[in-house]
């Protein structure tokens, strides 16, 4: 039996509507739209001519417009960027950067950029080794993200994976595992952990690129192989840096907004980079470097990212540059995407 659509069956006139907007429906398509959705071609067209009354259709259809025409002023500076660059897609590297340049090519381009020589005169590129941290402060109570791997939601309901446990036992946990997501100290656990940690930031020192802090302004990372903090982007720029361990940087300019699958925040429902290359032509370009001990990322604000634990890792992550970086304040943080 061949199952038709009836009056009964069909999608309510608001699905209908709701639908064609979200997909950039010309208004002048609307009642073809009714019409593969089931629709005699009388009931279609007068649903499309009542729509056109509908003062929240048409609010509906002018923000729609506005979005479009934002995706449209995205792809033209990812146009501009793509010849500027001459379509390389590699995250230049520079040692010891002079602020000057940094801020001027970089931080005031919106540019990723892999930094070295930053920290080379801090004492905790070479102290801070798992017996030393166990030492000195293994018997403080942390703060940590864990059973990561009993839901996908992890990103989005960090509250519900806090958990507290004395440092000491987290560095044994380390020890006896080979590679794990279901365990992870994150800047997201910062609140606790830098009373917790403070013994260790004697251990830190400045960075030329940031306000003068002895490091403390700092957020704590440390984790087993195989931690995976999933797409998204940050509401600041963000300097990553690496004290022990590598992490696999992947990428997306600010300008790929459109194609990235933006569901929920400053989350992508993107899992992989994989399966982001794997739309083709419409795929966002894929950045990507790997940072090892004494190395740092700069992060621009907006720009997407997916970071790989490759060993065990040690690291810290800033945001006390000495200029603006409130880019969170008029956030639409209540914005369904």
């Amino acid at each position: 039996m061949i199952a038709t659509t009836t009056p009964k069956n069909r999608p309510d006139k608001r699905d209908v509507l709701a639908q064609a907007i979200l997909d950039g429906c010309p208004v002048s398509d609307l009642a073809q739209r009714f019409i593969a959705a089931g629709y005699s071609e009388k009931a279609a067209h007068y649903e499309a001519r009542r729509a056109l009354k509908d003062p929240l259709f048409n609010a509906a259809k002018t923000i729609s417009n506005r979005v479009g025409k934002r995706d449209w002023t995205l792809d033209i500076y990812r146009r501009l960027h793509e010849t500027e660059t001459d379509g390389d897609r590699n995250i230049p590297v520079v040692d010891k950067i002079e602020p000057e340049i940094f801020f001027r090519d970089f931080h005031n381009r919106n540019r990723p950029v892999k930094l070295t020589g930053l920290v080379d005169h801090w004492p905790a590129m070479k102290r801070w080794t798992f017996d030393y941290l166990a030492q000195k402060i293994g018997n403080n109570v942390i703060e940590l993200q864990g059973q990561r791997l009993s839901g996908e939601d992890y990103e989005l309901v960090k509250d519900r994976y806090k958990r507290h446990v004395a440092f000491g036992e987290f560095i044994k946990l380390l020890r006896k595992t080979d590679s794990s997501n279901d365990f992870y100290i994150t800047a997201y656990n910062d609140t606790v952990n830098k009373r917790a940690l403070a013994p260790l930031w004697q251990d830190v020192g400045d960075i030329a690129l940031l306000k003068a802090s002895g490091g403390q302004d700092g957020f704590f990372w440390m984790g087993p192989k195989g931690t995976i903090t999933p797409f998204h982007h940050d509401l600041t720029n963000n300097l990553l840096l690496q004290i022990s361990g590598r992490k696999k940087v992947k990428m997306a300019a600010a300008y790929d907004l459109p194609q990235m699958r933006n569901h929920q925040h400053c989350f992508s429902l993107w899992s992989s980079s994989e399966e982001i290359t794997a739309q083709g032509e419409n795929a966002p370009t894929i950045w990507e470097c790997e940072i090892g001990p004494g190395e740092a990322i700069f992060l621009p604000v907006g720009w997407w990212h997916h970071v790989e634990a490759l060993d065990h890792t040690i690291g810290m992550s800033f945001t006390n540059f000495p200029v603006d970086n409130d880019f969170y304040t008029n956030y639409p943080s209540e914005t369904a995407f």
